[in-house]
């Protein structure tokens, strides 16, 4: 969480990224539940690093850092309900261009409807009350202006529980989506001008780690063979 002296380094500059999604939802099980369309919002707090004369922010060359808050419908409030998303996100530049952003995101999602063997017995995809999501989206810059870039986007959505819970089948979406970067063209004038790339030396660190842990994980559910 600290690692770096940071007290006359430049940071990043904030960049509020509203974003709505709307795609697929994969059937989750045999006899899924019926739904429509998948759609959510999405509420992105980063910071863009191009600036920021940090170590990290140089050797990765200048990687979008935050946090995504999402709201997710997938198509049947009744048995599926909604997922409530925080995710840590990091987004990089593809193929060398500024256009063309991968967003890679994971966090925990909690869910208001999950599976029930009475009440909810074909929706098998969750079974938690909160579960593990990963994202990862490519996203394409459209339409700039100085205060708003405009992107359009494509990826993947998955929730699961980790197996801590059988059944547990996981839920798959297929998205497209539609961004807008709002950022401050005062403040990301400044950065650019007050920017100094540091020239830092490569160097090599010898370290020993020990690692162990303990937890719960369900592989399967038991199956007769005759």
């Amino acid at each position: 969480t600290y690692a770096q002296d940071t007290s006359k380094e430049q940071k990043g500059t904030l960049v509020f990224t509203p974003e709505i999604v709307i795609g697929a939802l994969a059937e989750a099980n045999e006899n899924f539940v019926e739904h429509g369309l998948q759609t959510g919002a999405i509420i992105n707090f980063g910071w863009e690093q191009d600036y920021n004369t940090q170590e990290w922010a140089q050797r990765l060359k200048g990687p979008k850092t935050g946090v995504s808050l999402a709201l997710s419908n997938f198509g049947n409030l009744d048995s599926l309900g909604i997922g409530l998303s925080a995710m840590p996100f990091v987004e990089f530049n593809a193929f060398g261009s500024k256009r063309l952003k991968v967003h890679s995101a994971m966090g925990l999602s909690y869910f208001n409807k999950i599976y029930d063997p009475i009440t909810n017995p074909n929706n098998k995809g969750i079974t938690t009350d909160f579960v593990w999501s990963f994202r990862l989206f490519m996203n394409y810059q459209f339409l700039s202006s100085q205060k708003i870039d405009w992107r359009a986007g494509v990826g993947y959505f998955h929730h699961s529980n980790g197996h801590t819970r059988l059944p547990n089948q996981g839920l798959n979406s297929f998205l497209f989506s539609v961004s807008a970067d709002i950022k401050d063209p005062v403040k990301m004038q400044l950065a650019e001008d007050n920017f100094v790339k540091p020239d830092f030396k490569k160097t090599i660190y010898d370290y020993a780690s020990l690692r162990t842990g303990y937890g719960i994980n369900v592989l399967g559910e038991a199956e007769e063979f005759n």
